[in-house]
């Protein structure tokens, strides 16, 4: 039998974008499109602060640097005003999902779990047409 190395794709989750400014952020996407923002979610080992905006469909999620040895902070430095940083697709089960993604000779970097509990991995830009690819479970 012939085993398909495709990974199953449920949905997109979400948009990251870095922010220099969580608040003032959020406070954008409320007052010019009338977002629901959440409140923001401190994850300190990651040195970082989130907060989500929530449309009917899919969520964007604004990233905030705590600290100068963040990754976001990194990449901040290169993009001053911020920026597009990653995009995420859910799967059914992430295990399965890496090892058909290094079948495919596309490295998986970041593994790990979300701050919601949930499996997590990211394929390299590199190797993904330039496009920092995070996959979650479902």
């Amino acid at each position: 039998m012939n085993e398909t190395h495709t990974i199953p794709i449920c949905k997109l989750d979400h948009i990251s974008i870095v922010v220099p400014n969580l608040d003032l952020a959020s406070k954008f996407y409320l007052e010019t499109f009338e977002c629901e923002v959440s409140v923001p979610i401190d994850l300190p080992n990651q040195k970082m602060r989130i907060a989500y905006v929530i449309l009917s469909n899919v969520k964007i999620e604004l990233m905030e640097p705590t600290g100068p040895d963040s990754t976001i902070e990194k990449f901040l430095e290169r993009n001053p005003s911020g920026g597009l940083h990653h995009f995420c697709l859910t799967t059914p089960d992430t295990g399965t999902a890496a090892k058909k993604v290094r079948l495919k000779n596309i490295r998986v970097i970041g593994e790990g779990v979300s701050h919601d509990d949930k499996d997590l991995f990211f394929m390299h830009p590199k190797d993904t047409l330039g496009s920092l690819i995070e996959i979650e479970e479902e």
